[in-house]
């Protein structure tokens, strides 16, 4: 006699099977979940850091603008120090 599924076959499955599939699915779907949560958290930390360091390059742009046109100014008054020093020393003429 075969052995295989018919019309009148019957499946017996315990409560207890039932209940241990039941807490594997909640541990997977749970561990889904708390997965989720944490990309989620992450993506909204690395937004926050992206718009931080877009800021700082902005303050550093406006510092490094302003320290150039420092040592510009600063440069113009050396030149301007060293005619006059030649013309002095009669080294340069006016």
């Amino acid at each position: 006699m075969s052995k295989g599924l018919h019309s009148d076959s019957q499946i017996h499955i315990s409560v207890a099977f039932l209940i241990k599939g039941a807490v594997i699915i909640a541990a997977i779907v749970g561990g889904w979940y708390q997965a989720q949560m944490k990309f989620a958290e992450y993506d909204r930390t690395l937004n926050d850091l992206h718009e931080e360091v877009v800021i700082l390059n902005s303050k550093v742009a406006a510092m490094e603008k302003e320290h150039i046109e420092e040592l510009e100014h600063h440069n113009e008054e050396l030149i301007e120090q060293n005619k006059t020093l030649l013309q002095r020393l009669g080294i340069k003429k006016p």
